[in-house]
């Protein structure tokens, strides 16, 4: 069983700078994000980790790969650690979708079953990341490549604490979250951290 999980964040990506909505739709890692990773993957290495899953898609791998390179761990692509559907408003900004869209966005933020239009609602995105959580549980001590929305569902998963809680967690690009299992729970140790990505 696992004792330790690290959730990470995939690096900055071109739309994350535009702020618009990414989903499953990708995006490549900015210049910055590329730096991130790299920095990322140097992070890791005091945290001695057994395994890597990813996200399959192509931000997240791209940062699996980078920290890969600096472990020497193969990368095992989950799809369950997918960032959240958005459906028709992936590729769409932010601000947007509460202005064009506003009736939708204001119940999709307060209950946790709503979806978003051909999307996913936040209790979808939470029980597929238990289920990632019970796919990795035979390494003892891996890292997990997702996306800022799925990361902060996922905390409130292993944190046994309403799903809607997440829309209060800040997740940046390429942060590590650190997870202890003790005893009977498990514990978070450390939340949202990019110290590893100033210059």
């Amino acid at each position: 069983m696992s004792e330790q999980i690290i959730l990470v964040r995939h690096g900055e990506t071109l739309h994350n700078v535009a702020g618009i909505a990414q989903g499953w739709a990708d995006s490549e890692l900015s210049d910055r994000g590329r730096d991130q990773v790299r920095r990322l993957g140097e992070r890791l290495r005091r945290h001695k980790c057994d395994a890597i899953f990813s996200s399959p898609l192509g931000r997240a791998l791209t940062t699996a790969e980078a920290i890969r390179e600096i472990l020497g761990l193969e990368i095992t692509p989950l799809d369950d650690l997918r960032e959240m559907s958005y459906g028709a408003w992936e590729q769409r900004s932010f601000l947007d979708i509460r202005r064009e869209d506003a009736a939708t966005y204001e119940r999709w933020i307060v209950d946790a079953e709503a979806r978003s239009p051909d999307g996913e609602s936040h209790a979808d995105v939470r029980r597929r990341m238990e289920r990632a959580f019970e796919t990795v549980r035979s390494a003892r001590r891996p890292v997990l490549v997702s996306h800022g929305t799925a990361i902060r569902i996922g905390a409130t998963a292993l944190l046994d604490v309403p799903v809607m809680a997440s829309r209060h967690f800040a997740q940046d690009n390429a942060a590590v979250n650190l997870f202890f299992w003790r005893v009977d729970r498990w514990v978070l140790k450390t939340w949202n951290d990019t110290t590893h990505c100033e210059r």
